[in-house]
């Protein structure tokens, strides 16, 4: 019997009506870097039990690290005290029952979990080797390379029982280019994978080459004119979206979508998908947090909001069906946000732009709850007559991400892996930019 189960057999046993537990184990091997030098490697294991208790409605959390059989026990008794001492959640209609789950691809690599310290601590140094062999001007200001490998096991008292093993490797480096008194913007290039696939090589040229694209940048005064959002801004705009069809904060009525069933949210060409069953997702898994399965969702397609993501409680309170979204019992969030191709090459964009901008990455907020988007740009370069020119610093972007969605727009056929999201180019037209002049 597992810990989860265990866990939940203890807590029934005390008298609970119903009973959830997520077990978690896993392993995690860190080298780090800053000023061009290896700084920090650490490797830990660890494991958690966290469980629900459920007493007619009345819902208590707990939770213990590296738990074993006795210390369960007690975990359970505190939990179900817990429950006891708290007032009904009048919403909670019940845990979900066991359904078949799904096969997902690519999970789990075994090269990853086998990867030696020397072997990581060797990766990096390449990555430090090419930075600066390319040029340099180049330096890495900081960076790291992560592999970590676990399984997780989830459980409930009517009858579920999943359990998985995953990968991940990742790394991510932040470069500046300096030459004299120029100082450029700082640069970033990051890889995710669940197989041991990850191209060092790659990732540290385009670090390099990223940052001295943005030496010797100029200020530009305020205009009006096209923005071009690579991907690592994109992102940032449908994980706004992703918060909007997310079921909690439409039941709640905090998101704009909360009465927008089957309308227009969009132009024609976006479809957004929210996609738990991608081999090889970040966010790719059989089963969700409650032990539901995952799926795939299309939320909106052809600009038309279709669906929202839910769990079984919020499932429930909307009339809808869940579809494997749950964070928690209580909680919701996207897995996979995979965007439809367009019909835009990237050059495309730029060569179509008679004045605008180039946003490579963005220091700002996308608010969910009403569409703002405000904060400055970086690894930024102004379009003249279909040319990129020179990049620019001090600038800010500024407008509103509901208005722009139904606005005409281009999206690129080209797609990137930006962690768990699966997003093109955008390029928008009539954006507000913000030069120094208005600083």
């Amino acid at each position: 019997m597992s810990l989860a189960e265990y866990a939940v057999k203890n807590v029934i046993k005390l008298g609970a009506t119903e009973a959830h537990a997520v077990f978690s184990e896993g392993e995690v091997l860190t080298v780090e870097v800053e000023r061009d030098l290896i700084s920090n490697v650490s490797h830990g294991r660890s494991s958690s039990l966290s469980l629900a208790t459920i007493i007619d409605g009345r819902i208590g959390f707990s939770s213990l690290k590296n738990p074993a059989e006795e210390s369960v026990k007690l975990l359970a008794e505190k939990s179900y005290r817990l429950a006891k001492a708290l007032t009904p959640n009048t919403y909670w209609r019940g845990l979900p029952d066991p359904k078949p789950y799904p096969q997902v691809e690519e999970l789990y690599d075994r090269k990853i979990s086998e990867l030696t310290i020397e072997e990581a601590i060797e990766l990096m140094k390449t990555a430090l080797t090419i930075v600066k062999n390319l040029d340099g001007r180049v330096s890495v200001v900081n960076g790291a390379l992560s592999a970590a490998f676990g399984k997780t096991e989830v459980a409930n008292s009517r009858g579920i029982y999943c359990s998985q093993e995953s990968t991940i490797i990742s790394c991510g480096l932040l470069t500046v280019a300096r030459e004299g008194n120029e100082v450029g913007s700082l640069a970033y290039e990051e890889y995710s994978s669940r197989k041991m696939d990850i191209d060092i090589e790659r990732l540290a040229s385009k670090a390099a080459e990223k940052a001295l694209e943005s030496l010797r940048p100029k200020t530009v005064k305020s205009f009006k004119g096209n923005v071009i959002l690579a991907p690592d801004v994109s992102s940032m705009i449908f994980a706004a979206l992703s918060q909007a069809y997310n079921g909690m904060y439409v039941w709640r009525r905090i998101s704009p979508f909360w009465n927008k069933m089957n309308d227009e949210v969009a132009i024609d060409e976006l479809t957004v998908i929210d996609d738990g069953v991608k081999p090889g997702g970040l966010a790719s898994s059989i089963f969700d947090g409650e032990g539901s399965p995952r799926r795939t969702t299309i939320v909106i397609e052809k600009g038309v909001l279709k669906n929202f993501i839910n769990n079984t409680f919020t499932a429930r309170l909307l009339n809808m069906e869940e579809t494997g979204n749950a964070a928690g019992l209580l909680d919701v969030a996207p897995s996979n946000t995979v965007v439809k191709p367009g019909d835009f090459e990237v050059e495309e964009m730029i060569a179509e732009t008679k004045i605008g901008l180039y946003v490579g990455r963005f220091s700002g907020y996308v608010r969910f709850e009403d569409g703002l988007l405000s904060g400055a740009v970086k690894q930024a370069f102004l379009i003249e007559n279909g040319e990129k020119r020179y990049p620019v610093e001090n600038c800010m972007i500024s407008g509103n991400v509901y208005e722009v969605l139904q606005k005409p727009i281009g999206i690129s056929r080209s797609l990137e892996v930006k962690g768990s999201y699966v997003v093109p180019t955008l390029m928008i037209s009539d954006f507000t930019i913000v030069g120094e002049d208005n600083l």
